[in-house]
């Protein structure tokens, strides 16, 4: 099973403490964390449209509960671009993920999450094998 990687981008306004600063938000800052549990659930609603993902969005956890082991792993100050992981918690499962947080070039009172849902494919095999065990 091979799911096309979907990258979803979802924008958010962040005032910045301290007048002209020009970095993008912490890996951990919660409003990032909290756009990162929306866009999971934007990447749900646009799975379900794909007629040959839809076959596997049941086997999806509804909701990410928890971000973990929040780290940037690489910032790059031309662009304001921090790269990030975590350890994603849905009930029972944990993944890991990748994400980004940009400034907005026009206004850099705003910022964007991009998340990279390569972790759907691992998270959906670890739903079927659970479901096949817990049917036995």
């Amino acid at each position: 099973m091979k799911i096309k990687n979907i990258i979803i981008a979802g924008a958010t306004l962040f005032l910045l403490s301290g007048c002209f600063k020009q970095e993008a938000p912490k890996c951990s800052d919660k409003d990032v964390k909290n756009l990162v549990k929306s866009l999971y659930q934007d990447s749900l609603k646009q799975l379900s449209n794909n007629p040959m993902a839809a076959l596997f969005i049941g086997a999806l956890p509804k909701e990410m509960t928890s971000l973990t082991s929040v780290r940037s792993v690489a910032y790059d100050e031309k662009v304001g671009l921090r790269s990030c992981k975590a350890e994603a918690h849905f009930n029972n499962k944990t993944v890991n993920i990748k994400y980004t947080v940009q400034l907005n070039e026009e206004n850099s009172d705003e910022f964007y999450v991009e998340l990279d849902t390569a972790f759907l494919e691992g998270l959906i095999q670890q739903s079927m094998m659970q479901g096949i065990l817990d049917s036995k």
